[in-house]
């Protein structure tokens, strides 16, 4: 009896079919694509990526830096999810120009997030001079996010090259529009200025909030799009998105940290990781949602 239901795991029956011909050529796309990142992203930033990286071991740089290359990992894995085509050619041509749009579409994401969400300040100044890990991570969650939504579009049934960067482009600009908003939503939730102490104080556990709330944000807004076409549902599910996760919030703070206001823990303590405890929780609490709704 036993035997019978632990043979078929054993069985050479029921080994998967492995295509190492695709599986090297689409391997070898992708670390040429990470490597031209990398690229574009020394060319976009606003300081030497390399030197503060390894001479002055800026963490900050790193954290945003990492959170840009996990972004773009994951909108070319949903380029190789996609159905495969006839020749590897095509394959190959495909998830280097999908590559390359998300390339673009990450570091216009940054300046947004540069620009608008955290105008008040010189992002260059904090990450390179001042080496605030709390704006590294607010960045790393955008770039995450972002990728999300973008992983989304690459991954959803496909209507042609002229449809597809269509439909891309605006699910992008109502995506970045839908940050912004959740940015002021955030501020709302908060008892404090937080882009004020993100700057002032280099407070990384707001920064690991805030980011982590970008990457639930941007988790709820990518179910969206796999399940829809529609601009209008989109725009009504990142409202009901951010209520949901602003209710979470409030719900989180007074069951999973009893006796201490998670304000508090951030704000005053600096304490990041009630920060990440939360954010995770966040991140978690998005995908419950996406599966229970969508």
């Amino acid at each position: 009896m036993i035997a019978s239901i632990i043979d078929p795991y054993f069985s050479v029956e029921y080994l998967a079919p492995v295509d190492y011909l695709h599986g090297f050529a689409y391997l070898l796309t992708i670390l040429v694509l990470l490597y031209i990142g990398k690229v574009l992203f020394l060319l976009a930033a606003p300081y030497k990526l390399n030197h503060e990286l390894t001479e002055k071991d800026n963490k900050a740089v790193a954290v945003s830096f990492a959170g840009y290359m996990f972004g773009l990992g994951m909108i070319l894995q949903g380029v190789l999810a996609g159905e495969p085509q006839d020749v590897i050619w095509k394959d190959v041509a495909i998830t280097a120009a999908w590559g390359a749009i998300g390339m673009i579409l990450l570091l216009i994401a940054q300046k947004v997030n540069d620009k608008i969400i955290f105008a008040a300040f010189s992002n260059r100044k904090e990450l390179a001079e001042d080496q605030n890990v709390g704006l590294g991570a607010a960045e790393a969650g955008s770039f995450i996010g972002t990728a999300l939504m973008v992983r989304a579009c690459v991954t959803g049934e496909g209507y042609g090259w002229e449809s597809g960067l269509v439909g891309m482009g605006l699910f992008f600009v109502c995506g970045q529009i839908a940050f912004v908003g959740f940015s002021q939503v955030y501020q709302m939730i908060t008892h404090f200025d937080f882009k004020k102490e993100l700057e002032e104080k280099d407070n990384p556990a707001i920064g690991v909030s805030f980011g982590l709330s970008l990457v639930a944000f941007g988790n709820l807004l990518a179910g969206s799009i796999l399940n829809s076409d529609s601009i209008p549902f989109f725009a009504i599910w990142a409202v009901s998105g951010a209520i949901a996760l602003a209710v979470s919030r409030i719900v989180l703070d007074k069951f999973i940290l009893p006796g201490a206001k998670l304000d508090e823990e951030i704000h005053r303590d600096h304490n990041w990781g009630a920060a990440l405890l939360i954010g995770g929780l966040f991140v978690v609490i998005s995908f419950l949602i996406r599966s229970s709704f969508l």
